[in-house]
């Protein structure tokens, strides 16, 4: 039987929910979800030219819940038709984060104008993931240069947080991930918070990391587990002029084909935040002019399977199909991990930056 759910995250300016979309997309599609995503219904606007400048907030805000909705309904039915029985809709601001812009009274106004209340759109969305602003204890982070629709002060973004906190309070299934921890372990938490509302199995705090042996008897034995998948991912590191690590990524996963952007940083408390966003094809390619050739390129090949209850990923780079980089996740109390018997373990590299992608695109050999 499928199942579809909606799930809106939402929260003030650089909270982090484009990294969450991008992450998210690939983490759900690895442990066999299907994943559409709904983008933010106003920087669509705003990028192709309709903004609050040329028509006043209210006005615009009508043409924001009209394309919302007709996206919503869109996605809704593209979620039923598609192949697979586990669908998952992520939406960038749902629509009762417009109240936030207009008022209430005024937000009502614009709902009659659709046949809705707010009081009923709650029950739209099977789950909120609220992201607190960057501007909420984590002000050196704080940056809008991933969105150009976006413009708002430090100040602004607090209280476009806490006007989103105030509209979706009567949410039954809300979660709000706060900025006690670092980013990564931020987006890790976002990421657990819908796999506990789904009752799934989550990515939990770190991954273990193996060299191991690999040939086609290991290949074949992978296809009997749970939730096998393959995809080819190459990777493109980008030149950059003050130590920011970036890259494109191609991801081609059966018929899908994903392309994204990543860039990781490091803030002055030593902190390193890697943001992640979704490319179409068009913009992935404008990135070419950019890629490093100093650098080789990465090419891989990636399986993804369950075995006894634990979720593993088996990277295999094109420079040396012998080995591979076998990754699985652990608590930080965890003292054994648990391997497929099948497996040769050449060396645990936990934590060894030699075995980075970077460092590899560097070496070409493990």
């Amino acid at each position: 039987m499928k199942t579809i759910k909606r799930i809106v995250f939402t929260g003030g300016p650089c909270s982090g929910k484009t990294t969450f979309t991008s992450r998210a997309q690939q983490v759900f599609a690895e442990r066999g979800y299907r994943v559409i995503i709904d983008h933010e219904s106003a920087t669509d606007l705003i990028s192709g030219g309709i903004s609050p400048a040329t028509m006043g907030m209210y006005d615009f805000q009508k043409y924001v819940v009209g394309l919302q909705l007709k996206k919503e309904e869109l996605c809704y039915q593209a979620a039923q038709e598609i192949a697979g029985d586990k669908v998952l809709i992520f939406i960038d601001r749902g629509i009762l984060d417009d109240m936030a812009y207009v008022g209430e009274e005024d937000f009502r106004k614009i709902l009659e104008g659709f046949d809705l209340k707010p009081e009923e759109l709650n029950d739209r969305y099977d789950m909120v993931v609220h992201l607190v602003t960057s501007a909420k204890g984590k002000e050196e982070a704080y940056t809008l240069a991933n969105n150009v629709a976006r413009y708002e002060t430090i100040e602004e973004a607090r209280l476009m947080d806490d006007m989103a906190l105030e509209a979706w309070k009567d949410h039954p299934n809300r979660v709000i991930i706060g900025n006690e921890t670092d980013f990564e372990v931020k987006m890790i938490k976002a990421i657990q918070s819908v796999f506990e509302y789904l009752g799934a199995s989550a990515p939990v705090e770190r991954f273990n990391k193996y060299l191991i042996e690999v040939d086609e008897e290991l290949l074949e034995r992978l296809k009997k587990e749970a939730n096998y998948s393959t995809s080819h991912i190459v990777q493109h590191y980008l030149t950059s002029d003050n130590g920011t690590e970036r890259r494109i990524r191609r991801r081609e996963r059966g018929n899908d084909i994903l392309y994204s952007y990543s860039e990781a940083n490091y803030l002055k408390t030593n902190e390193r935040v890697k943001v992640d966003r979704v490319l179409t094809e068009r913009q992935y390619k404008d990135y070419y002019h950019k890629i490093d050739h100093s650098l080789n390129v990465t090419d891989k090949m990636r399986y993804a399977f369950i075995n006894n209850g634990s979720f593993f990923k088996l990277d295999v780079f094109n420079f040396d199909e012998t080995k591979g980089i076998l990754s699985t996740e652990s608590t930080a109390d965890e003292t054994e991990v648990k391997l497929p018997d099948y497996v040769k373990v050449v060396k645990d590299i936990t934590g060894d930056v030699n075995y980075k992608n970077y460092y590899l695109a560097k070496s070409q050999k493990y």
